[in-house]
């Protein structure tokens, strides 16, 4: 008797505390959406993201794109958590921006489409927590490696992380945003040595596993390019069981050098809780 009593009691203890995660409202700035939260994951937390995106072009000969992104975001301590991604695509890289500078020669109506892609590692450091009217503020640094039909190249980021919950409860409304510096570290003759990045978002959590989000993308592109300029607009659901989180985005250029529409969709995997 006591062996099947201790199974149930356990259970009964363990109940509170799965409820109260499960009732902690989603998070209002991430996947599939390019908006990254200022928080660090928990130490010994580990989280898997897979994002796929198709990229319609307003012109060119090949104007579709096919696209993939991966990452793991591992706690290491309190405020600190190590990335590492991959990131794929086929068909227009303009469209991709950081992938764009691997495309030949080629007049824009006669260009082919390419396979490109990029490996990234980065850290997040949470500077500081949200406290009264004082927002959250970290600091995302990636080291990238681009590859695909012309040479390889390496990038540098960095990306201030700003987050601000607006109105609390079950239904949390949030701001946030990033402010960011990519450097490429052995430009071609004419292209940009830096590029500026500027993303923001406002999320509404409708109940406490499905939040509305609404952002926009902004990143200069190289000389004689107007800015990447999108808007998204899209959910992200918590799933009965915690630990997975599905996103859709769908999104629209404001210029002539941003895509036409995107289509985006993520899945997170929550691989471990970590220690508190």
């Amino acid at each position: 008797m006591p062996r099947q009593l201790l199974p149930f009691l356990l259970g009964i203890l363990l109940l509170p505390a799965l409820a109260a995660a499960q009732e902690e409202p989603i998070a209002l700035a991430d996947d599939p959406f390019e908006i990254t939260d200022p928080n660090a994951a928990p130490p010994g937390s580990a989280e898997l993201a897979i994002i796929g995106a198709y990229e319609r072009a307003r012109r060119g000969r090949s104007r579709d794109t096919l696209a993939t992104d991966t990452e793991l975001a591992i706690g290491v301590v309190r405020g600190l958590e190590f990335r590492i991604g991959q990131t794929g695509a086929y068909g227009n890289l303009e469209t991709r921006r950081r992938l764009g500078n691997l495309t030949t020669g080629e007049e824009e109506d006669n260009r082919r489409p390419y396979w490109g892609g990029a490996t990234q590692l980065g850290a997040l450091v949470q500077l500081s927590e949200e406290r009264g009217a004082m927002p959250a503020i970290g600091l995302l640094g990636r080291l990238r490696n681009i590859y695909g039909p012309d040479r390889p190249n390496y990038e540098t980021e960095v990306v201030a992380l700003i987050g601000r919950t607006l109105r609390r409860g079950n239904r949390p409304l949030g701001a946030h945003l990033n402010l960011g510096l990519v450097s490429r570290l052995a430009p071609k003759p004419g292209e940009r040595p830096n590029r500026y990045v500027l993303n923001a978002s406002v999320g509404q959590a409708v109940t406490a596993d499905t939040a509305l989000v609404v952002s926009y993308v902004r990143e200069q592109q190289e000389r004689g390019s107007r800015d990447f300029s999108l808007v998204q607009a899209g959910l992200r659901h918590r799933l009965p069981d915690g630990r997975t989180v599905l996103g859709l985005a769908a999104g629209f250029g404001t210029n002539r050098d941003s895509p036409r529409f995107e289509i985006a969709f993520a899945l997170q995997w929550q691989l471990s809780d970590g220690w508190y």
